[in-house]
Formats: C-alpha cells, structure tokens, sequence
C-alpha cells in the first residue's frame, strides 16, 4: 500500500511563493474632487485589475510613479467581525462585517522627492536657486531667481527632441535653455495669483484666506519637478515625466503643467512637520516570484498617517569604517473606496496573477 500524503510531505515547487520583495508605486489622488462628493469611488487613480494585470513594473498606467523596491512591508487589519448571539447559552448564530478598515507600515530603501513627501506625509516645499540675500522671516521666505516662461511647446511626456527622441522635454522661451544646464533640477508651474484659496495648485495645498503672498508658491508646493540630462537648443531634456497633478479640476491627474506655466531651478527639498496638509495617494505593490507569478495589493485610497524615522541599517561588509544605510519609515491608513461594480465599501484589493505552471486546482 502506498504511503499517504501526510506521511510523504511532498514539496510541490511549482506551488511555492518565493519572491524578490515589494515593489512600490504611488499615483496622485485628487483631493477637491474627493471631498466635493459623497461617493468615495471618486478621487483615486484607478486601475483595472482585469485589464492591466499582470503588471510591467517598467510600464504602469495611469501616472503611477515607481518609488522602488521597499522593506518590512507589514499590513496591520483593523476590519471587525460581530457576533449575532442568541438562546440561553449565548451560542453565535451568525456574523456580520462591523468596522472596516486596515493600516500599513514599509519603509523606502530607495530615496526621492516623492518618497520623501509620501513618507513625512506633507507638503514637500522646492528649495528654489536664488541670489538674494538670506530671509530673516522664515526658512522658506526668500523668493526664487525669476522664473521663465515655458515655450510655445510647452511639456512633451514622450518628446521628439533629436537624439533624445521619447524622453520627455520641456521647452523654455527662446533663448532660456542655457540658464538650466545639464544635472539642474527644475519645477515647471504657474505663478500663484494671491487671491485663490483651499484646495490650490496641481498639488492641491490648502492655503488660507489672505496668507500667501509669493508669486512663486505654487512652485515651491508643486510635484512638477524632474532633472535635466540634456540641453538642445531650447528643449530641457528630463530624466523622467512629470508625475503629479492630483487636484487637476477635470478629475484625473494631469500629465504635466498648464498653460502659462513657468520653470525655476531647485537646489534641494524640505518637509514641514505641522500644518493641515495630508498626503493622499492612490498605492499599488507588487511582488513577483521565481516562477513568474505575481502578487499585487491596490489600495484606491491611502493617506500617509505617521512618519516615525529616517530607520538605519548595518552595511554588511563595510570593514571597520562603520557605514550605515537609512530608511525612510511611514505608516499609511487605508481609506474608504465604493466600489462602482456593486456599491460595496473596501480598503484593499488583493491580486495574484499565477505563472502558467501553477496548479491552481490542487
């Protein structure tokens, strides 16, 4: 008689799920949108899991930006089952959903502006180039060099610029490329007016009545930010697209600035703690296998809810000299999403895509 399975414990290897750790990629949530609607289906970057699954992590849709590869990515449930008792015992005869919800917490191993504004949960100001004097009113007081008109081209996500051709561009009024030279970071949006109020910008940053008076505000606050890698007459070439546009009024991310927007180097970025701004996002990660099966979690709706540290870690075979790494660590709150398909209130979608190998039925 053969032996029984319990007995044998068989390894089925094309079963098993080893992977190379998460990936992750964040894309713009419009807040104005949100918050002027009772349904929570809106406001998010949405994805179809049916039609854009599997994923290729070198070609996301719908303004998804590749924030890389993270770590000590933990999921924290805060969903709740009731209990329908009844009878003199107390017995359970039923359950229902109670509470819904769920938090997360990973930390960047790699490290960007938008990591960055993601992890701290707040706007993420541009430290922009000038030759003024320091401000002895606040950090972020001293105005920018003058900022330069865009060109009649305006922001190309996939440009045509020669040798470059599919690299985004941005071009400058005539005479202006040489002012960004090559490894210069730029932003690219409009002059604030000084009068608008609420939910403003691309980014959408809350500015109260009568507050803001810098012209340059809006780039300072904006996500409209990439490197240059090439100058061609009056085209910038940039190391990426423009990833941003959240508050944009026809309720999908924008692919880049308006109209009428002008450009000004950056020589760094700065993170407030305080405030009453809160980042939200649209998040999707995956993980992919050896076998080539992939695991993916879309969350339509998160909101980054504590920053705890720049996390350190030990360089293995660094000698004597002590290196060390560091992490950025955030928690992230996941929100309420309707779904459209039926009405249903979710946090979280979970997604495997199996290898062609794998035995579902078993």
């Amino acid at each position: 008689m053969a032996f029984p399975k319990s007995l044998q414990q068989p390894f089925r290897r094309n079963m098993l799920l080893v992977g190379g750790g998460w990936r992750g990629f964040f894309a713009p949530y419009n807040a104005e949108l949100g918050v002027a609607n009772n349904s929570t289906s809106l406001g998010p970057s949405i994805v179809d899991l049916q039609v854009n699954g599997p994923f290729d992590e070198g070609n996301m849709p719908n303004n998804f930006a590749d924030l890389g590869w993270i770590n000590k990515f933990k999921i924290t449930p805060a969903s709740k089952i009731g209990l329908v008792r009844s009878g003199y015992r107390g017995a359970v005869r039923a359950l229902f959903r109670g509470e819904v919800g769920e938090s997360f917490e990973f930390t960047f191993r790699e490290s960007s502006r938008m990591a960055w504004k993601i992890a701290t949960g707040t706007e993420m100001f541009n430290l922009l180039k000038t030759t003024a004097p320091a401000s002895t009113v606040g950090p972020l007081s001293s105005s920018g060099t003058a900022a330069v008109p865009m060109g009649a081209s305006g922001y190309v996500a996939s440009g045509n610029v020669v040798g470059y051709v599919g690299q985004p561009a941005l071009y400058v009024a005539t005479g202006s490329g040489s002012l960004f030279p090559v490894g210069t970071y730029i932003v690219c949006d409009q002059d604030y007016n000084g009068t608008d109020y609420g939910l403003v910008g691309s980014a959408g940053i809350p500015i109260w009545p009568n507050n803001v008076n810098d012209v340059d505000f809006l780039r300072k606050t904006s996500d409209f930010v990439a490197r240059v890698v090439a100058v061609v007459g009056d085209a910038l070439v940039l190391n990426e697209p423009f990833i941003g546009g959240g508050n944009s009024p026809l309720g999908t991310p924008t692919q880049g600035p308006q109209a009428g927007s002008k450009v000004q180097a950056v020589k760094g970025f700065a993170a407030r703690e305080g405030g009453t701004y809160v980042t939200e996002w649209s998040a999707l990660f995956c993980m992919d296998t050896m076998d080539v099966s992939q695991i993916v979690l879309y969350y339509p709706h998160v909101s980054t809810s504590q920053f705890r540290d720049f996390a350190s870690w030990a360089i293995e075979n660094a000698g004597t000299t002590d290196l060390t790494g560091y992490e950025l660590d955030c928690v992230m709150m996941a929100m309420a999403f309707d779904d459209p398909l039926d009405g249903e209130t979710v946090v979280r979608y979970a997604a495997y895509y199996p290898s062609p190998g794998h035995d579902l039925q078993n």
